[in-house]
């Protein structure tokens, strides 16, 4: 049973392939408005209803009672978070994190924000993140299977709408200004457009894949330079040296013939070990992509619990 906490594109669409490509089901639903609980759990006619409901009126959509996440989660079993991040105190999901945790519930997020700011409090192996980072491809399965090989860097193109502005500049020749209005208006940049910009989504990235790496650090530890042309051909790059924990995203003028350069949305990552250079290339974004990122490791988690 399904405690999911958000319920704007990603939520509804992750609801929506839950009950199309499983058997299992949201015991409660919650949006920025409050919440409704079934304890035996909504069906999928149920679960249309509050498909039709407005952002944040969940909790009136007449469908199950209304509840608190209190409530929800002394019977639900995994927590999936689709809320919006909030880079400064991770809250409220970061003490729901370690409610649910507590509980014995396995926990699922698409919410970078309580991992770049307290991955060390929340680390559990009922924690399951993949649709943090490179939504739609599996970077993180594939980091936490190096071990034990030695990791030396990382270095990657790992928030799609900057590249996607990037790549209309110097491709398709239209102004910057202009690139990043019309990110805006397709939805690609995040609603506060300054996480994108400002480097704050991929620097979160980042310390997410420092910490699955074993390199403990925390979102106030990377250098960040806000996004500017660098040449003809600027790529937003966020870099990992994990020897010495240092961590930087950046504008650079990246030749076209680099390994990990890609265009528009894709992302890109160069994995250097102590045997191998490993190469990672695929989608980083989108509402279905990200939301099968989390039916995954909600089948994950599913299987875990019943171990």
């Amino acid at each position: 049973m399904i405690l999911l906490f958000g319920f704007g594109g990603v939520g509804r669409t992750y609801a929506e392939l839950l009950y199309q490509r499983t058997g299992l089901r949201l015991c409660a639903v919650f949006d920025s408005g409050g919440g409704v609980v079934k304890k035996e759990g909504f069906t999928w006619e149920e679960v249309k209803e509050l498909l039709k409901a407005p952002r944040g009126a969940v909790s009136r959509s007449g469908v199950g009672r209304p509840t608190s996440v209190e409530e929800a989660l002394d019977f639900c079993q995994v927590l999936v978070d689709v809320s919006p991040p909030n880079y400064d105190t991770a809250e409220p999901s970061l003490s729901l994190f370690k409610k649910a945790l507590a509980k014995g519930m396995a926990v699922v997020t698409a919410n970078k924000a309580p991992l770049a700011l307290a991955f060390h409090e929340v680390q559990s192996r009922r924690l399951f993140y993949k649709a943090t980072v490179m939504a739609g491809t599996p970077l993180i399965d594939l980091l936490q299977g190096l071990h034990p090989q030695e990791v030396l860097r990382v270095r990657g193109i790992i928030n799609g709408s900057t590249n996607y502005i990037l790549t209309r500049v110097y491709k398709d020749g239209i102004p910057f200004d202009q690139a990043v209005r019309e990110a805006r208006e397709m939805g690609i940049l995040e609603p506060d457009p300054r996480l994108d910009l400002e480097g704050l989504d991929p620097a979160a990235k980042l310390v997410i894949i420092a910490n699955t790496l074993g390199k403990r650090i925390t979102l106030g530890q990377v250098e960040r330079e806000t996004l500017s042309l660098k040449g003809s051909v600027t790529r937003y790059i966020a870099s990992l040296e994990l020897k010495t924990g240092k961590a930087e995203v950046r504008p650079i003028s990246l030749p076209v013939d680099d390994p990990i350069h890609v265009d528009y949305t894709l992302n890109s990552v160069e994995i250097v070990t102590e045997v191998n250079i490993i190469y990672v290339k695929g989608k980083g974004a989108g509402r279905k992509e990200t939301a099968m990122a989390l039916l995954n490791d909600t089948l994950k988690a599913q299987d875990h619990l019943r171990q």
